[in-house]
């Protein structure tokens, strides 16, 4: 069994300046994401009213208006104000961003729709929303994992050690949920995104590749050889 940290450890872990901390990392091929890479600074974004902003968008038909519709969604997420509630700011960034791939799409070849979600995290909270087939995965600290149901937003609490992944359903429909959990569980976001995006081409995966994972940054040692049960 593992042990299991309170949310006051886990809010300790986030401001303290020693110990492994946490990230989030995104990557991308025909779809836009963001972070694209590492996040900068995940530990202050996580302290700061409007959290940390995570986003896919899938437009393979046009990678371009991809990266468009993804700039426009981090500044309309900063518009609204940090005071309005989490899903309505994720609302109103979301219709931003439908409206900029409709008027993309005018005499382009950028579709009018495309999957997309967008979600933060702010402290032990999690915010979701979503248009089309974009998947959301909630890793818990035992290794259990849950496909989050988005109907179209979602909010769950994580606990100290949790990981969460977003990714097209190009990655998804490749990959059984032991590969994701496992992947996610044993390493940090940057490995874990790496890897199941790696699996998912040499599986066969076609269409637009992205993912973005958030946890714990694990050492070298633990993403190598995986977690202790003494832990």
């Amino acid at each position: 069994m593992f042990n299991r940290r309170t949310f006051d450890q886990f809010r300790v872990r986030l401001r303290s300046s020693g110990g492994p901390g946490w990230s989030a990392f995104g990557s991308a091929v025909n779809a836009a994401v963001y972070p694209s890479g590492l996040h900068a600074d995940t530990r202050a974004a996580l302290n700061s009213p409007r959290g940390l902003l995570m986003a896919i968008a899938d437009v393979s038909s046009d990678p371009s208006a991809g990266q468009r519709v993804m700039e426009r969604v981090i500044k309309a997420y900063e518009e609204v104000p940090p005071d309005v509630d989490r899903l309505i700011a994720l609302r109103a960034t979301l219709d931003q961003a439908t409206r900029t791939l409709k008027g993309l799409s005018k005499g382009a070849d950028a579709p009018a729709r495309a999957p997309m979600i967008i979600s933060t995290v702010i402290g032990d909270q999690w915010y979701g929303i979503n248009v089309g087939a974009i998947r959301c995965y909630h890793v818990h600290a035992s290794g259990r994992i849950d496909t989050v149901r988005l109907e179209p937003t979602a909010q769950r609490k994580l606990e100290a050690e949790d990981s969460l992944l977003l990714c097209t359903p190009a990655v998804s429909e490749k990959l059984d949920e032991y590969d994701i959990a496992l992947a996610l569980y044993s390493n940090s976001p940057q490995s874990a995104v790496q890897r199941l995006l790696a699996m998912a081409k040499e599986k066969g995966a076609q269409g637009a590749l992205a993912a973005v994972a958030f946890g714990p940054q694990r050492s070298l040692v633990t993403n190598i050889f995986g977690r202790s049960p003494n832990k």
